[in-house]
């Protein structure tokens, strides 16, 4: 191998990296926008995820070829890799799992008032057991922006539902502890998409 080709696939591995870094805030923003922390246009958001996408396939392909190649140099040829070789696919590996443990806005507003959600369930609890109530629409309050208790209408079980900040991500009271049990929140009608502690959940719904 010729001194220019050698210095050629030693700036591959730095620019890769220096790729691999500006990648890292457009991640980090989409993340936040997945869960959600903040709300923006749809169409906006569309553009931003196809972005990602395609940044995402890009970067972890080539940080693939790069890991492939210094692993054949190393086994084939004694060439010992540097370590700029493993960084860019370590560095997208770690930003990609961190998405995992980030609350939502829903979990961190059940945490920050924990003590007054579980109060409002309580009582709205025993309103729906000692009376012939379905369900009722809970008074205005600067938690949520709605919410209603409920009896399912399949199981008869105990659900209240508040809106935080997004319609389609409630954070949810199950009085069975059992998502499966309801129709319209974590099951059936949506995803389960956090387990805040006993019969407290975030979900999704369906927007079909």
């Amino acid at each position: 191998m010729t001194r220019e080709m050698r210095k050629s696939a030693n700036k591959a591995p730095k620019l890769l990296l220096i790729l691999v870094i500006g990648w890292v805030p457009l991640q980090i923003f989409h993340i936040l926008l997945i869960h959600p922390w903040f709300s923006i246009e749809f169409s906006l958001y569309f553009l931003i995820t196809i972005l990602v996408i395609l940044a995402d396939a890009a970067l972890f392909i080539l940080s693939i070829i790069v890991v492939v190649v210094s692993l054949f140099r190393w086994l084939i040829r004694r060439e010992r890799p540097h370590v700029i070789s493993f960084l860019p696919l370590a560095i997208m590996l770690v930003v990609k799992s961190s998405g995992m443990w980030i609350p939502s806005k829903t979990a961190r507003a059940f945490y920050l008032h924990r003590d007054e959600f579980i109060a409002l369930a309580d009582s709205s609890a025993s309103e729906l057991q000692d009376t012939d109530k379905k369900g009722f629409r809970l008074p205005e309050s600067p938690l949520y922006e709605l919410a209603g208790a409920y009896r399912d209408f399949y199981s008869n079980e105990l659900v209240i539902e508040f809106i935080i900040d997004d319609y389609f991500l409630p954070l949810v009271y199950i009085s069975t502890d059992n998502p499966n049990d309801v129709h319209n929140t974590c099951s059936r009608g949506g995803v389960l998409v956090e387990r805040l502690e006993p019969k407290w959940y975030v979900c999704r719904r369906d927007r079909n």
